[in-house]
């Protein structure tokens, strides 16, 4: 079997470690999971907004001193505050989350594999969205530069790009409604 290195297999062992992860940890703390790339998607894009204006105002000052700060510094800046508020919300965020009405084994797998599936999907479509620089959720993400090689590579990436409002709202979504499918 000849395996060639490429973005469509980087996309499949991550979809695979994200899923195999999600059934290590259980139902409840991928839904955990979910919630934290929630929040660490917007804490990095409004304190990357918040580091673009402080640098946009003080550029001269900070130009004097040798430091140049440019926009994929600020893009690198967003991915590594995005990691790091999912590893700090998980280890320190003090969350507990449980489900009310315990399911029967098979439905507890299911929707630990289900999930696990929303939460790949939603953190590939965040970190290709830092890396390209661009908003949450931005219509114009497939015609960035930063993304561009990756996206002539790969059928997936294109498809993931393509469908990335579909990637955003699927965990919410499916949180929403097991949350009512299995209220007490």
């Amino acid at each position: 079997m000849d395996i060639t290195l490429s973005w469509d297999l980087f996309v499949i062992v991550f979809f695979g470690l994200v899923m195999s992860y999600s059934f290590i940890i259980g139902k409840d703390e991928s839904v955990k999971v979910i919630i934290f790339t929630y929040v660490a998607m917007v804490a990095a894009q409004a304190a990357g907004n918040l580091l673009t204006r402080a640098t946009q105002q003080s550029q001269l000052f900070l130009e004097s001193f040798g430091i140049g700060v440019t926009s994929a510094g600020l893009d690198i800046t967003k991915l590594i505050i995005f990691i790091a508020t999912i590893v700090l919300l998980s280890i320190w965020g003090g969350f507990e989350v449980s489900y009310g009405n315990d399911t029967s084994g098979a439905v507890t797998t299911v929707l630990t594999g289900v999930f696990g599936f929303a939460t790949a999907g939603l953190l590939l479509v965040a970190l290709l969205t830092f890396i390209a620089g661009k908003p949450i959720v931005d219509s114009t993400l497939m015609a960035a530069p930063a993304i561009a090689p990756m996206l002539n590579q790969s059928k997936l990436m294109q498809h993931m790009l393509a469908y990335q409002d579909l990637w955003f709202c699927l965990p919410a979504a499916l949180l929403v409604t097991v949350g009512v499918l299995w209220r007490e």
